[in-house]
């Protein structure tokens, strides 16, 4: 797959989803975001270690994530309560990871079905 390819299949899967979702670059350069994402400020081109305090990107495991080639995932205490964040590892892409949290920014139970 070419790149726009795989953004065109990013926006395709998750502009819907309720929490802000990056594929991110080693370098933290931010190749695209979801919709949620856009309400944060996060957008292409700049770098997702830009947005909020320096201090909520200590945890970062974009790097180990690439290196891995896996995805791995944490929790933590998060505005909302418990949350999870992942970073998963773009396949075809060996610099790229796609990167969201789950019970960051929205609170599931909440949600209409």
């Amino acid at each position: 797959m070419t790149d726009e390819e795989i953004i065109r299949a990013f926006h395709a899967m998750w502009d819907n989803f309720p929490e802000p979702v990056t594929i991110t670059q080693r370098s933290r350069e931010i190749i695209a975001v979801n919709t949620a994402a856009e309400k944060y400020g996060l957008k292409p081109g700049i770098k997702c270690s830009s947005i909020g305090k320096p201090e909520d990107h200590k945890g970062c495991l974009c790097n180990k994530a690439i290196d891995s080639n896996q995805a791995i995932g944490v929790s933590y205490d998060g505005p909302l309560g418990r949350a999870y964040g992942y970073w998963i590892p773009v396949s075809g892409r060996p610099e790229w990871i796609l990167h969201f949290s789950v019970g960051r920014a929205c609170k599931y139970e909440e949600l209409k079905r």
